[in-house]
């Protein structure tokens, strides 16, 4: 098995023995996964720092809950990749990535393989917007509630993808984000909610 199969294998069972976030991998991780290593591809970053830093992202949240998730899930990463015997080196980079991935920092990382990350993150949030409605709902939020917190958060990500796209040409997910975004507030807005 694989360095990146392991960590998969260990967020999954993570998620499985969360109580609130059991669907993480399928709901989030696998499309951060999925769009970093396309946005790696594109921009020819470092796949493995971009692969294990999308599988590892949030597994500080998944196991001990939001609050300076970055920094947690960056210590459990040191924890799970030296245990694999990741050269210091990637799990430099790997920790660098989960600590600057959290969009209430609004900085844009200096580090490619950082700053796809942070895009992929973004541009998951746009891909299954009712999924995270579900977990504010799990976390205690009304339905309402959680529309309006999805809306910030969607707001939010939006305005960072617009200003990297002015450092790096991710237009297209731009444009996607975007239609997702108008459609999301359009179901939003409807008066039968």
């Amino acid at each position: 098995m694989t360095v990146v199969e392991e960590v998969r294998k260990i967020f999954i069972k993570a998620c499985k023995n969360s109580s609130i976030f059991q669907e993480d991998y399928e709901i989030h991780t696998k499309i951060v996964e999925k769009l970093a290593l396309k946005l790696a591809e594109k921009f020819n970053a470092n796949k493995e720092i971009v692969h294990l830093s999308a599988l590892l992202h949030d597994i500080g949240r998944v196991k001990f809950g939001g609050k300076d998730h970055e920094k947690i899930s960056a210590e459990e990463a040191e924890k799970i990749l030296k245990e694999l015997n990741v050269t210091d080196e990637i799990i430099a980079k790997v920790k660098e990535c989960i600590l600057l991935h959290r969009h209430s920092d609004p900085r844009i990382p200096e580090l490619l393989e950082a700053k796809i990350l942070k895009i992929a993150d973004a541009w998951a949030h746009f891909v299954k917007p009712i999924g995270i409605v579900c977990y504010g709902v799990k976390r205690g939020f009304k339905i309402k509630e959680s529309i309006e917190w999805v809306i910030k958060k969607l707001k939010r990500d939006l305005e960072f993808l617009e200003r990297v796209n002015n450092f790096l040409d991710i237009g297209e997910v731009v444009k996607e984000c975007k239609a997702n975004y108008d459609h999301f507030i359009s179901l939003a807005s409807n008066e039968n909610l």
